[in-house]
């Protein structure tokens, strides 16, 4: 049974109005981060993990931190989806949760690229150690072994 079970709408409803009251908008400041699950309530964007977080602790008397909650601001999305809240998940596509949405803003337009075309930074080759060119010796172009020293010259 996960932790959020204990909590309700009313709970969360609680917690964003608690949030509000007491300034939450410079959570994630202090925080040191940027959320990854945003909940989405009334053109409003919350902290899912801690709204969620402090829904539990108006429902049991504990308040959870983001860490204490199992499977994280992850977590705390699938909980809150699951009590009717929209939650706008901005994780990479390999590692969303399924239940959550994707990132959708209105205000900024996001084209993709043509395909077959290269429009980033190429990424750097990784070359097998087999693959790597021998040294070799100035004088009789021959690979010199792991000594240095050319077998034929020296």
């Amino acid at each position: 049974m996960s932790l959020l079970n204990s909590i309700d709408r009313d709970h969360v409803l609680t917690a964003i109005e608690t949030w509000d009251a007491a300034g939450g908008a410079n959570y994630m400041l202090v925080r040191g981060g940027v959320s990854t699950h945003v909940l989405l309530h009334l053109g409003r964007e919350y902290d899912a993990a801690a709204i969620a977080g402090i829904a539990h602790g108006l429902a049991t008397g504990r308040t959870l931190t983001p860490a204490d909650i199992p499977g994280g601001s992850a977590g705390a999305s699938k909980a809150l989806t699951r009590l009717g809240f929209e939650i706008r998940d901005e994780t990479p596509p390999a590692e969303r949760v399924p239940g959550t949405r994707p990132s959708t803003r209105s205000s900024t337009s996001r084209t993709r690229p043509a395909a077959g075309r290269n429009t980033g930074t190429p990424r750097p080759t990784r070359v097998a150690a087999s693959d790597k060119p021998d040294t070799l010796c100035p004088r009789c172009f021959i690979a010199v072994p792991a000594t240095g020293i050319c077998d034929n010259c020296d």
